[in-house]
Protein backbone atom coordinates (compact mmCIF):
# COMPACT_ATOMS: atom_id res chain seq x y z
CA UNK A 1 0.00 0.00 0.00
CA UNK A 2 1.57 3.71 -0.96
CA UNK A 3 1.72 5.91 1.91
CA UNK A 4 -0.46 9.33 0.89
CA UNK A 5 1.04 12.61 -0.26
CA UNK A 6 1.14 15.65 1.87
CA UNK A 7 1.75 18.81 1.13
CA UNK A 8 4.06 21.60 1.83
CA UNK A 9 5.83 24.60 1.02
CA UNK A 10 9.65 24.53 -0.53
CA UNK A 11 12.00 25.21 -2.64
CA UNK A 12 13.01 22.77 -5.72
CA UNK A 13 16.12 23.41 -6.95
CA UNK A 14 16.79 21.45 -10.88
CA UNK A 15 20.17 21.38 -11.69
CA UNK A 16 21.75 19.07 -15.21
CA UNK A 17 25.09 19.47 -16.85
CA UNK A 18 24.86 20.94 -19.88
CA UNK A 19 26.37 18.94 -22.61
CA UNK A 20 26.22 15.83 -20.61
CA UNK A 21 25.88 13.33 -22.92
CA UNK A 22 28.63 14.91 -25.53
CA UNK A 23 30.72 14.62 -22.76
CA UNK A 24 30.09 10.91 -22.00
CA UNK A 25 30.64 9.98 -25.60
CA UNK A 26 34.22 11.90 -25.67
CA UNK A 27 35.34 10.76 -22.31
CA UNK A 28 33.02 8.20 -20.35
CA UNK A 29 35.27 7.24 -17.34
CA UNK A 30 36.85 10.50 -16.96
CA UNK A 31 32.95 12.61 -16.94
CA UNK A 32 31.75 9.93 -14.63
CA UNK A 33 34.58 10.32 -12.93
CA UNK A 34 34.27 13.90 -12.10
CA UNK A 35 31.14 14.31 -11.80
CA UNK A 36 30.91 11.53 -9.46
CA UNK A 37 33.81 14.01 -7.56
CA UNK A 38 31.92 17.14 -8.12
CA UNK A 39 28.80 15.77 -6.05
CA UNK A 40 30.76 14.57 -3.55
CA UNK A 41 33.12 18.00 -2.87
CA UNK A 42 30.65 20.56 -4.31
CA UNK A 43 26.73 19.75 -4.67
CA UNK A 44 26.35 17.77 -2.21
CA UNK A 45 27.64 19.68 0.79
CA UNK A 46 26.23 23.08 -0.62
CA UNK A 47 23.04 21.29 -0.66
CA UNK A 48 23.37 19.56 2.69
CA UNK A 49 24.94 23.41 4.49
CA UNK A 50 21.48 25.10 3.66
CA UNK A 51 19.11 22.12 4.79
CA UNK A 52 18.35 20.93 1.82
CA UNK A 53 18.12 17.30 0.78
CA UNK A 54 18.71 15.57 -2.63
CA UNK A 55 15.21 13.67 -3.34
CA UNK A 56 16.85 12.24 -6.25
CA UNK A 57 19.68 12.19 -8.61
CA UNK A 58 19.95 10.41 -12.25
CA UNK A 59 22.62 10.41 -14.45
CA UNK A 60 24.25 14.36 -14.67
CA UNK A 61 21.00 15.82 -12.66
CA UNK A 62 19.16 16.31 -9.46
CA UNK A 63 16.33 17.42 -8.00
CA UNK A 64 16.48 18.58 -4.24
CA UNK A 65 13.92 20.72 -2.16
CA UNK A 66 14.98 23.56 0.50
CA UNK A 67 13.07 25.17 3.47
CA UNK A 68 13.28 28.53 1.68
CA UNK A 69 14.03 29.95 -1.12
CA UNK A 70 16.89 32.02 -0.20
CA UNK A 71 18.32 28.48 1.20
CA UNK A 72 18.53 26.92 -2.90
CA UNK A 73 19.72 30.30 -3.95
CA UNK A 74 22.51 30.25 -1.78
CA UNK A 75 23.44 26.70 -2.59
CA UNK A 76 23.01 27.54 -6.11
CA UNK A 77 25.30 30.62 -6.15
CA UNK A 78 27.70 28.37 -3.86
CA UNK A 79 27.57 25.68 -6.32
CA UNK A 80 28.05 27.84 -9.65
CA UNK A 81 30.72 30.55 -7.87
CA UNK A 82 33.10 26.89 -7.25
CA UNK A 83 32.39 25.19 -10.70
CA UNK A 84 33.65 28.31 -12.26
CA UNK A 85 36.66 28.28 -10.24
CA UNK A 86 36.94 24.59 -10.97
CA UNK A 87 36.61 24.87 -14.50
CA UNK A 88 38.81 28.18 -15.13
CA UNK A 89 41.30 27.25 -17.62
CA UNK A 90 39.96 23.67 -18.65
CA UNK A 91 39.12 23.20 -22.29
CA UNK A 92 35.50 22.81 -23.40
CA UNK A 93 35.58 19.04 -23.09
CA UNK A 94 36.57 19.00 -19.16
CA UNK A 95 34.46 21.28 -18.18
CA UNK A 96 31.34 20.82 -15.74
CA UNK A 97 29.01 22.98 -16.61
CA UNK A 98 25.44 22.96 -14.31
CA UNK A 99 22.45 24.71 -15.51
CA UNK A 100 20.02 25.48 -12.09
CA UNK A 101 16.64 26.36 -11.87
CA UNK A 102 14.89 27.40 -9.04
CA UNK A 103 10.88 27.69 -7.71
CA UNK A 104 9.27 28.15 -4.72
CA UNK A 105 5.23 26.48 -4.13
CA UNK A 106 3.03 24.02 -2.58
CA UNK A 107 4.05 20.85 -3.62
CA UNK A 108 3.30 17.19 -2.92
CA UNK A 109 5.65 15.00 -0.70
CA UNK A 110 5.78 11.58 -1.22
CA UNK A 111 7.67 9.24 0.92
CA UNK A 112 10.86 8.84 -2.14
CA UNK A 113 9.51 11.75 -3.91
CA UNK A 114 8.21 15.23 -4.54
CA UNK A 115 5.68 16.34 -7.58
CA UNK A 116 3.54 18.89 -8.76
CA UNK A 117 3.22 21.97 -11.08
CA UNK A 118 5.87 23.75 -8.55
CA UNK A 119 8.50 21.18 -9.81
CA UNK A 120 7.60 21.18 -13.36
CA UNK A 121 8.23 24.87 -13.10
CA UNK A 122 11.82 24.40 -12.10
CA UNK A 123 12.02 21.87 -14.37
CA UNK A 124 11.25 24.44 -17.14
CA UNK A 125 13.56 27.00 -15.38
CA UNK A 126 16.51 24.75 -15.59
CA UNK A 127 15.99 24.23 -19.39
CA UNK A 128 16.07 27.84 -19.43
CA UNK A 129 19.14 28.67 -18.07
CA UNK A 130 22.16 28.60 -19.53
CA UNK A 131 25.07 26.62 -19.30
CA UNK A 132 26.95 27.74 -15.68
CA UNK A 133 23.70 29.52 -14.98
CA UNK A 134 20.93 30.35 -12.74
CA UNK A 135 17.26 31.10 -13.58
CA UNK A 136 14.81 31.65 -10.91
CA UNK A 137 10.66 32.00 -10.68
CA UNK A 138 9.21 35.62 -9.47
CA UNK A 139 8.35 34.25 -6.12
CA UNK A 140 11.68 33.39 -5.39
CA UNK A 141 13.13 36.74 -6.66
CA UNK A 142 10.79 38.33 -3.81
CA UNK A 143 11.84 35.64 -1.52
CA UNK A 144 15.30 35.76 -2.01
CA UNK A 145 16.01 39.63 -0.58
CA UNK A 146 19.92 38.82 1.16
CA UNK A 147 22.84 40.25 -0.67
CA UNK A 148 24.71 37.42 -2.00
CA UNK A 149 26.35 39.30 -4.61
CA UNK A 150 24.27 38.71 -7.50
CA UNK A 151 22.20 40.68 -9.82
CA UNK A 152 18.53 39.78 -11.10
CA UNK A 153 17.58 39.76 -14.72
CA UNK A 154 14.36 39.78 -15.76
CA UNK A 155 14.24 37.76 -18.70
CA UNK A 156 10.25 38.26 -19.34
CA UNK A 157 7.45 35.99 -19.35
CA UNK A 158 7.91 32.73 -20.66
CA UNK A 159 5.36 30.33 -22.75
CA UNK A 160 6.85 26.65 -21.07
CA UNK A 161 6.23 23.20 -22.07
CA UNK A 162 2.76 21.46 -20.90
CA UNK A 163 2.03 24.51 -18.80
CA UNK A 164 -0.87 26.81 -19.09
CA UNK A 165 0.09 29.66 -17.58
CA UNK A 166 3.40 31.94 -18.70
CA UNK A 167 6.13 32.11 -16.31
CA UNK A 168 8.00 35.13 -15.24
CA UNK A 169 11.95 34.24 -15.63
CA UNK A 170 14.63 36.19 -13.81
CA UNK A 171 18.35 35.03 -14.63
CA UNK A 172 20.65 35.11 -11.59
CA UNK A 173 23.96 36.87 -12.40
CA UNK A 174 26.77 36.15 -9.77
CA UNK A 175 29.56 38.29 -9.51
CA UNK A 176 32.81 36.83 -10.51
CA UNK A 177 31.37 33.36 -12.43
CA UNK A 178 29.87 34.50 -15.49
CA UNK A 179 27.74 31.40 -17.22
CA UNK A 180 30.03 29.48 -19.71
CA UNK A 181 27.90 30.90 -22.66
CA UNK A 182 29.50 34.34 -21.68
CA UNK A 183 32.96 33.12 -21.53
CA UNK A 184 33.33 32.21 -24.62
CA UNK A 185 33.05 35.19 -26.49
CA UNK A 186 33.14 38.82 -25.58
CA UNK A 187 30.40 40.01 -27.58
CA UNK A 188 26.60 39.99 -26.13
CA UNK A 189 25.56 36.81 -25.98
CA UNK A 190 21.62 36.85 -28.40
CA UNK A 191 18.61 36.45 -25.84
CA UNK A 192 17.73 32.73 -26.53
CA UNK A 193 15.19 32.58 -23.74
Amino acid sequence: MTAPSTRRLAAVLIADVAGYSRLMERDEAGTHERLTRVRAEVTDPAIARRGGRIVRSVGDGFLAEFPSALAALEAAVEIQREMARRNHGLPAGERIDHRIGINLGDILIGRDDIAGTDVNVAARLESLAPPGGIAVSAVVREQARADLGVRFVDAGEHSVKNLSRPVRVFRVEIDGAAPAAARRSRRPAPRRL
